[in-house]
């Protein structure tokens, strides 16, 4: 219907523009080479982009200032330019620090996504291959089921189809277990499946590509995340230690809610141990960098067929009811490597939530169009559910469109 309504716009603005109007001389007909010379291509995309612009800086901080978040971070980035970036509200309730675009959060598996495309890095230049085993880099480890486990490659890991039981071991994550320490109890985890045939989300297990790249490299993760990504990007205020976060002096603080109010809680070390799945730190100004490499706009430092090769659908994801609600019209569900991939029509979204005990973060693009969104968030709020969703359901609607409300029962 849509589609019809904008077809009829089209051609009644294809018909009118045929001809220029002078009130002296009435109408003067127009050649087509003259049209072919003269005509500007229209950016319908960068029009609608513009609006939605106006309206999420709006939105955003007036929920801030309404208590849905003591503080937030936006970056919308598109056609290799930063179009947002902004701070809202503050870094610890009952403060009056602003969260500014140098403000440090925790991205949790928003990290994630770094691991993907750090490891496509170090394929290209042939230090590893997507379907090197991964028992072949962990000497040390043997687990029970052997003949399963040598089976089991960096593809399987980073797209999350390792056969291991969904979540195993994050609970001990939670309870700030050294990683090693969990190592040595997953040897005697069975496997639910085959690897490569089911998706089962992992944190433990994803994070097996730190110990292959620092095998095969000689150099741990941290140093090859801040070598190949960080710092060519100049992701200035990114770490991906605890200390470095705390040391930083410009940091949100995480905040839980009570009643009617957030409760700022001390940062904590939980997850550290974990870099690939959920270490990384960063402020809206380094996401926003980041942002722009993974749509394109930093080919020198991530090269295109690096991209394309990471947000290559692996696995597919059961189209559950959560996600049927803020995608309605989604067509597939997949995984990638590091990466969720959602089809709707035909647009591809790549995206991923992370979240770590009083932070949120999301991050959403469409590659073709080199358009997408970043949102940080010291809460653990829930009025940026339908954010990521419902930008691209409005960006690729090319007509004026009712803005959402807030919901004050979902804050």
């Amino acid at each position: 219907m849509c589609f019809a309504k904008n077809l009829i716009v089209l051609l009644t603005l294809f018909i009118f523009t045929t001809f220029t109007t002078d009130k002296n001389i009435g109408y003067i007909p127009v050649t087509l080479s003259d049209r072919v010379t003269e005509a500007m291509p229209v950016d319908f995309l960068g029009q609608s982009l513009e609006g939605l612009i106006r309206h999420y800086d709006d939105y955003i901080g007036s929920s801030v200032a309404e208590n849905a978040s003591p503080g937030a971070a936006v970056a919308i980035a598109y056609n290799g330019e930063i179009r947002l970036l902004k701070g809202y509200g503050v870094k610890k309730e009952g403060s009056a620090d602003p969260v500014d675009i140098h403000t440090a959060f925790r991205i949790g598996s928003v990290s994630k996504g770094f691991a993907g495309v750090l490891t496509g890095i170090m394929a290209r230049e042939n230090m590893v291959s997507w379907d090197d085993k991964v028992a072949a880099y962990l000497p040390d480890f043997h687990h029970y089921d052997a003949a399963t486990f040598n089976k089991l490659t960096l593809k399987n890991i980073l797209s999350q189809s390792s056969g291991f039981p969904t979540h195993t071991f994050t609970d001990l994550l939670d309870d700030n277990i050294p990683y090693c320490q969990i190592l040595e109890q997953l040897k005697s985890v069975p496997f639910c499946a085959k690897p490569g045939q089911v998706y089962s989300y992992q944190n433990v297990v994803f994070s097996l590509v730190d110990e292959v790249l620092k095998n095969t490299s000689g150099k741990d993760y941290a140093y090859l995340l801040r070598e190949k990504i960080l710092y060519p990007l100049q992701m200035k205020d990114a770490s991906s230690e605890y200390v470095s976060l705390i040391m930083s002096g410009n940091y949100a603080s995480p905040h839980l809610r009570t009643r009617d109010s957030w409760l700022p809680i001390e940062n904590n070390p939980r997850y550290y141990a974990t870099i690939p799945a959920s270490g990384i730190n960063a402020s809206i100004a380094d996401m926003a960098q980041w942002l722009l490499a993974l749509t394109g706009a930093k080919p020198d430092v991530i090269a295109p067929d690096v991209l394309e090769e990471v947000f290559e659908p692996v696995v597919d994801i059961p189209i559950k009811r959560s996600i049927k609600k803020a995608w309605g019209n989604a067509d597939e569900f997949s995984y990638a490597l590091g990466w969720r991939v959602i089809r709707i029509g035909d647009k591809t979204i790549v995206f991923h939530l992370g979240h770590v005990q009083g932070f949120l973060a999301e991050i959403g693009f469409c590659p073709e169009d080199q358009v997408g969104i970043v949102m940080l968030f010291n809460s653990n709020t829930h009025f940026n559910n339908d954010l990521l969703p419902s930008f691209f359901e409005n960006l690729y609607q090319y007509h004026l469109w009712e803005p959402f409300s807030l919901d004050p029962e979902r804050i």
